[in-house]
């Protein structure tokens, strides 16, 4: 009996009005526990006083660090009244589940359950899972099945900064898209160093349909743009040679225009060598043209004078199909050509560019990585408006102030 009365005296057991309170004679609910023993006899305790609180109310809400729980909580957990330093969180019931459908580790699970993974037991993924009555799926309801994909859009991987310079520390993001994603998980990645620079993957979901794989890019390259980088990547069931570091190229459905003029010449020169920002083709390919002097400016004979080049700006070998839609003769040189580093392969033999006749050139080129470009190539010979009554083109006698007008567009088709 004596051990009775010490024990209940111990507690400070008080049942006040239906109350009850341990460690305290003020209770806050029907049932209130005080910790640390520190709230006042009456009144309201502070947040601090409350921080080692648990609290029922007559409705049957639990409060954890509060005597007010939340009316909508059935369980309301709050460090509030904690300061900072000492502030605590909610630990939750670990398990190791040996797949995304497990229900041995745990026996019949409920909808809604919630348990942390540990990733060790068959389930590799590491962090809060919920059952969701047919799997375990993570926070954001993701799913914990494999990850593959339909395809990797290769030809549209960019990278921001898109180039680097030989020596000096980089870090970008490299952007990957990829069609076809069935929702699961992938693993994280590390690829590289490749030219000194390693891409780095973090783990996570596939979307369901579409989406983009975003790898981290950091190092020293040993490299200056436009000379690229190439990443094995293998990610979902899939694989694909990630090429960037070339520059900034031309999206799918872009429309890319350019114009400038040259002065007369009465010699045979390359286009380049009077205008330094011709178009430049997948950060590879300058177009450019050879012009002769036969027929040069002036005159309005039927000559070809004007020969249309690509030219590969790189310090590697470049691969390219070349397809000619509409030139003068539709002479076609395009199949599977090599273009050495500072060398050009050669397109038509022969376009009319005088001051009588001029004709346009529209080709199409594919590139290693399966990107497709139409080029339209229009150069003509403005004589100033030396024309006759009737309209038609009149010799011009002063041809000095003739000038070669040069228009190219390009256009990604894919």
């Amino acid at each position: 009996m004596k051990k009775i009365i010490l024990l209940m005296t111990g507690l400070s057991f008080t049942a006040v009005y239906s109350q009850v309170g341990i460690n305290t004679p003020n209770p806050q609910g029907i049932f209130h526990v005080d910790g640390a023993k520190d709230n006042p006899a009456t009144g309201i305790p502070t947040p601090l006083q409350q921080a080692n609180d648990l609290v029922v109310t007559a409705t049957g809400n639990v409060g954890i660090g509060t005597n007010l729980p939340d009316a909508s909580a059935i369980l309301d957990v709050n460090v509030d009244g904690l300061p900072s330093g000492t502030k605590k969180g909610f630990l939750g019931p670990k398990a190791a589940l040996s797949s995304q459908t497990d229900q041995v580790t745990i026996p019949s699970p409920a909808t809604g359950l919630l348990v942390y993974n540990l990733g060790t037991g068959g389930l590799t993924y590491n962090g809060y899972v919920f059952w969701n009555g047919t799997e375990w799926r993570t926070f954001n309801n993701g799913s914990l099945a494999p990850g593959t994909l339909g395809s990797i859009t290769c030809n549209s991987i960019t990278l921001s900064p898109s180039t680097y310079t030989s020596g000096v520390p980089y870090t970008g993001t490299m952007n990957v898209p990829y069609t076809g994603g069935n929702g699961g998980v992938y693993t994280s990645q590390v690829i590289g160093p490749v030219n000194g620079l390693t891409a780095t993957l973090s783990a996570g979901n596939f979307n369901s349909g579409s989406g983009v794989l975003s790898y981290t890019v950091s190092g020293t390259p040993t490299v200056s743009s436009p000379t690229p980088t190439t990443f094995p990547l293998t990610i979902g069931g899939k694989s694909c040679s990630a090429t960037v570091g070339a520059g900034d190229g031309i999206s799918p459905g872009d429309l890319v225009f350019y114009h400038s003029s040259i002065p007369r010449k009465t010699a045979s020169f390359l286009l380049s060598q009077y205008l330094t920002d011709l178009p430049v083709l997948n950060n590879t390919f300058r177009i450019d043209a050879f012009i002769t002097s036969s027929g040069a400016f002036d005159g309005t004979g039927a000559s070809t004078n004007m020969d249309p080049r690509l030219y590969n700006i790189t310090s590697s070998n470049a691969k390219v199909w070349v397809s000619e839609v509409s030139t003068h003769t539709g002479d076609s040189h395009g199949a599977n050509l090599v273009i050495f580093p500072n060398n050009y392969a050669q397109f038509d033999d022969g376009v009319y560019l005088t001051q009588g006749r001029n004709e346009t050139v529209t080709f199409d080129v594919t590139t290693v990585d399966n990107k497709w470009y139409r080029v339209y190539y229009v150069l003509r010979i403005d004589n100033k408006s030396f024309t006759g009554s009737n309209g038609n083109v009149t010799t011009d006698s002063n041809t000095a102030d003739n000038t070669l007008e040069v228009f190219i567009s390009i256009q990604r088709l894919y």
